[in-house]
């Protein structure tokens, strides 16, 4: 076998492990654990969790592909919800993200009622109420989240929302591979990578806002210049995708709240202890998977 087919064969399964994913989220100051790839499906049953479980780290490249709302497994339904105030902040903590893939950032969340683990996530129509692209130094906000947040990334659930039970999704655009592929990846498919989670919210307040929203697949429009990008011209600005964020028309000041662990294992800190280890240690050579990428330009 020729060393090129090596290469590519070993880049190829590299890359099914190699990209990020959400494995805590801070909302309105309870550290909740998200559904961890690695950790979580060895337990049976499985874990409650406020995530979609069943995720992996790879992209969605189909534009009008289903998996475009919540992933393409997204099972299963999360067993827990996190109560939030509107006007309040909601991290999400990712594990090592390629500095290669560089893109915008986005927030969105759709309504639902009645049980979560009935909804079709297909048929919700999500707003996008938060973003982050480059900024006019041309660093992209991928890259400001490694560097500036610890690998945290933090939207504002809008003051003025209607109180109820809402999917939110977070997601990643990668476009490094846009318009071309790095030398070691050759013969790639091109297009824009897209990587999301869902998670299940409980929104508080006095707000009326139901602004409208957009299904996935649908959200997004393939000829959209946003997509068509070239992340290597060094530039400072980027023409966004998909329809623009909603904005509050209020602010709120919030009571400040004590922060609150929720235990990853449900039992005692012994057990929590060794699963924080076991995460480590997973987070660790998922680190380890993506600094290789970052270094032959994937």
């Amino acid at each position: 076998m020729r060393t090129s087919q090596v290469l590519t064969g070993l880049a190829l399964a590299a890359q099914a492990l190699g990209h990020g994913y959400v494995y805590r989220v801070t909302a309105d100051e309870t550290v909740y654990p998200g559904w961890d790839i690695f950790l979580d499906p060895r337990y049976k049953p499985a874990p409650a969790r406020i995530a979609y479980g069943g995720g992996n780290t790879g992209p969605v490249t189909k534009i009008d592909s289903k998996a475009m709302a919540c992933n393409s497994v997204h099972k299963p339904a999360p067993g827990d919800i996190a109560e939030v105030r509107a006007g309040s902040n909601v991290t999400f903590a990712w594990s090592h993200w390629l500095y290669s893939h560089k893109g915008p950032i986005t927030a969105w969340m759709a309504p639902y009622e009645g049980d979560i683990a009935n909804v079709d996530v297909n048929e919700l129509e999500f707003v996008k109420f938060a973003e982050d692209t480059i900024n006019k130094n041309g660093v992209w906000s991928t890259v400001r989240m490694m560097d500036d947040t610890d690998g945290t990334w933090t939207a504002q659930i809008p003051a003025d929302i209607k109180p109820g039970n809402y999917v939110i999704r977070q997601e990643i655009i990668a476009l490094h591979f846009a318009l071309r592929a790095p030398p070691a990846f050759e013969g790639f498919e091109l297009g824009p990578q897209f990587y999301m989670t869902c998670f299940n919210f409980k929104v508080t307040g006095d707000g009326t806002a139901t602004p409208p929203g957009v299904k996935f697949p649908g959200g997004y429009k393939a000829d959209e210049a946003g997509f068509k990008f070239d992340v290597y011209a060094n530039a400072t600005s980027y023409p966004y995708v998909g329809p623009e964020v909603y904005r509050s028309e209020k602010q709120v000041v919030l009571e400040p709240k004590g922060r609150v662990v929720v235990s990853p294992t449900g039992g005692n800190e012994t057990q929590d202890e060794a699963y924080y280890l076991a995460q480590y240690e997973a987070l660790r050579r998922q680190g380890e998977i993506t600094s290789y990428f970052d270094s032959i330009g994937g």
